[in-house]
């Protein structure tokens, strides 16, 4: 038997975090539950795993009697959301199902047996400390580029390196890339490099989202894991087997052509003359004309479709640098990278035909992304 109390606000909080790595279908059930496991006499822990990810969070609990049981997911979230902010009795019955009950609201889930739980992997004893807004940042800013369908294993992960006094984090699908590089201070530790999978850093971000009153957290690698500590949540990510490519080879070491352009406009202009460009990658075609300080982005219409119309917007550059030049870019990569600089302004180089396109602003100075440009059609 086992009984506690706490509150609706913090279950529903802890079971928002966990829930998306509760297996919805699975050979093996226990994968579908979550267990709810008392620690002392205030606490109370919950956990889930893929078996790929695993998540636990602790919330304040007043513990009448010792809790240690497997609880099914489904439709335990939906319950739970939908209660009063009021103090939640949570209860193993004596038919064996575990009841909530909150005054005269009452329900029961089916259990199952919390010795076949997975085991979760063994908290690093070396970590470093690192400023959860930084690190969230780095991960919004390569999580795009994460490969979701690619040959190789290591594309679908998110390279996470120290080198030196270096963080890297760098995330390729294959056309284009994003590379984030933070100095860190005061940190005596190991080099590592590790590749977390991407539904690894989309829980990790949900996480590091939510847990907006931390200012720090914790990293660290264990048995083929990475770990990390948020306040009271811990999580765990298998990391990817295989070698990263070296991304270095395709950053060019230098750009003949360049300008400087408002974030927003050219955003606004990708999307607006996309809407017109009728093969499925959305390219946009971008003339780039020194001379009048200005570039035109027009849609790009292959001459075989037939006539459905064209749109094209003209822009103001400063500084730019070169001669004039004409390149296509998948918009949708332009927008999502354009998105992640967080600044007024971006600077745009490029080079000869089907160069890589690579973007950065002095206001993000450790943010690079490339894109590889389209074939113009003759």
């Amino acid at each position: 038997m086992g009984k506690c109390l706490t509150d609706r606000s913090s279950l529903h909080g802890a079971l928002s975090l966990i829930q998306g790595v509760v297996e919805k279908k699975a050979i093996n059930p226990i994968l579908t539950s979550i267990v709810f496991q008392t620690i002392g006499d205030d606490v109370l822990r919950l956990k889930a795993t893929n078996l790929e990810e695993c998540i636990s969070v602790d919330i304040w609990a007043e513990v009448h009697e010792t809790l240690n049981i497997a609880v099914s997911a489904k439709k335990l979230f939906e319950f739970v959301r939908e209660l009063p902010d009021m103090p939640v009795n949570i209860e193993l019955n004596e038919a064996g199902s575990l009841s909530i009950n909150v005054e005269r609201i009452s329900a029961a889930f089916p259990t199952l047996d919390v010795e076949e739980f997975p085991d979760f992997p063994q908290v690093p004893e070396s970590k470093i400390l690192l400023s959860r807004d930084v690190f969230l940042d780095a991960l919004d800013k390569v999580y795009y580029s994460i490969a979701t369908d690619a040959v190789s294993m290591p594309l679908m992960g998110m390279l996470f390196k120290k080198e030196g006094d270096v963080l890297h984090f760098v995330s390729t699908d294959g056309h284009r890339l994003s590379l984030v590089e933070r100095s860190l201070e005061g940190i005596d530790a190991e080099d590592f490099e590790m590749i977390i999978p991407k539904k690894g850093v989309q829980e990790i971000r949900k996480v590091l989202e939510k847990k907006v009153e931390v200012d720090a957290i914790e990293v660290g690698f264990s048995e083929n894991h990475f770990y990390m500590k948020a306040g009271n949540v811990e999580v765990f990510s298998r990391v990817l087997e295989g070698k990263y490519p070296n991304y270095k080879r395709v950053l060019p070491d230098s750009f003949d052509k360049e300008f400087v352009i408002s974030t927003k406009e050219f955003m606004q202009a990708a999307k607006r003359v996309s809407l017109f460009s009728e093969d499925k990658v959305k390219g946009i075609r971008i003339e780039f004309l020194p001379d009048d300080s200005v570039i035109v982005v027009s849609s790009m219409v292959s001459p075989e479709s037939g006539f459905a119309g064209t749109a094209s917007q003209e822009i103001e550059i400063a500084e730019p640098k070169g001669t004039s030049f004409v390149f296509g870019l998948n918009a949708k990569y332009l927008m999502e990278a354009l998105s992640a600089f967080d600044s007024e302004v971006v600077r745009i180089h490029t080079g000869e035909a089907l160069w890589p396109v690579k973007i950065s602003s002095d206001e993000v100075p450790y943010y690079v992304h490339i894109i590889m440009p389209l074939k113009l059609e003759d």
